[in-house]
């Protein structure tokens, strides 16, 4: 092992085993305040995911080195009654990683701000700056990923619609009906407005089947760690203008018999930004990621692989294969996960990562 390479290990495991002391019973947060009768309640809650990257240069002539903060984020929440409740986070991606120009990323932004009205399970609002999931590894949470990050071409449609990670400002309708074995969104949002903000609305649906148990909250989970009996099989269309994309997904999280479980997902997503947004050119992309969970040693091995096949005869096609293990030790509250992947371009030499992640999250 490497130099750089054991530093990195070094450096994740004393974050983990800090943050493994400091994490509170399962069920516990002491940010939290609520109405003396229950019925209102406020909280708030922190995640930072600590990380070291050694990867190789687009020439392949080099290695370059982070320790950083892939993300950092204060996360607050609540229910004003009933009916209402609200979310709101920021983020520091990339926090501390060098940039291009030989400096520290510092960026911080708003990431989500979620108000929903619920007049019944089978018919819910939310409004706010809202995550428009085109898959279902595009509408995770961060926090529950199955594999270190997301697909790597998950959210290629966030720039041309200038929402961020995903994220666009508007109003949906979301419910899940048939006793819960049917999901539906349905969304107006800002999209790319435009010098003159004249260009008509971007809109969004998507629906998903559960023939099992259903995901009722507004992020899907990337697993669950054996605890539950989930198939999704989801479809989402996203049209702007002329930009129009269209996506099919199956998830798939199974507890099995130990306290153990598997967990598994693939989508398949044709973006085509059409000449509404000619940065985008017509291709299809590819998920699949696969993870099993021993129950006993909180243990779990999990591979990714993705690719885009972009149309036209000058286009570069690519794919990036990702494996590792993950070690949760307090489940998404805290744990510790090590990656290798290989990214392969039709032009160009290959690009090899190795990723050391510490995950802390209370809420």
């Amino acid at each position: 092992m490497a130099r750089g390479t054991r530093l990195a290990f070094v450096v994740a495991c004393a974050i983990g085993i800090s943050c493994a002391a400091a994490a509170p019973a399962a069920g516990q947060n002491p940010w939290r305040v609520q109405s003396a009768d229950g019925k209102s309640w406020v909280q708030f809650g922190l995640l930072a995911q600590a990380q070291g990257e050694w990867i190789s240069t687009p020439d392949g002539t080099d290695t370059a080195q982070n320790l950083f903060l892939r993300r950092l984020r204060l996360v607050g929440g609540g229910k004003i009654n009933d009916k209402i409740t609200f979310f709101i986070e920021t983020d520091s991606p990339n926090l501390g990683k060098g940039l291009a120009t030989g400096r520290k990323d510092e960026t911080i932004f708003l990431q989500d701000a979620i108000l929903t009205y619920s007049f019944r399970d089978e018919f819910q609002i939310d409004t706010g700056m809202l995550l428009t999931p085109l898959s279902h590894n595009g509408g995770q949470g961060a926090t529950t990923l199955l594999n270190i990050d997301y697909g790597p071409y998950t959210f290629l449609y966030s720039d041309p619609t200038t929402s961020k990670v995903g994220r666009d400002y508007g109003v949906q309708a979301r419910g899940y009906v048939f006793k819960k074995h049917f999901e539906y969104r349905v969304g107006a949002f800002q999209g790319a407005r435009g010098t003159t903000a004249t260009k008509p609305l971007r809109v969004m649906a998507r629906a998903v089947w559960y023939p099992f148990e259903a995901e009722t909250g507004f992020f899907y989970t990337g697993t669950n760690n054996g605890a539950r009996r989930i198939l999704a099989i989801g479809a989402s269309v996203d049209h702007q203008d002329d930009y129009k994309t269209v996506g099919a997904d199956v998830y798939w999280d199974w507890k099995l018999k130990g306290g153990n479980g598997i967990s598994a997902q693939a989508n398949v997503v044709r973006f085509d930004g059409g000449t509404t947004f000619s940065t985008l050119p017509r291709q299809n992309t590819w998920l699949v990621e696969a993870g099993f969970y021993h129950g006993a040693s909180k243990l779990g091995p999990f591979l990714q692989a993705a690719g885009r096949d972009i149309s036209g005869a000058a286009s570069i096609d690519e794919e990036k294969i990702v494996g590792g293990v993950a070690w949760w030790g307090s489940g998404h509250r805290f744990n510790v996960k090590v990656g290798l992947a290989r990214l392969t371009r039709d032009v160009g030499p290959s690009r090899t990562q190795f990723i050391i992640q510490g995950q802390f999250y209370m809420y």
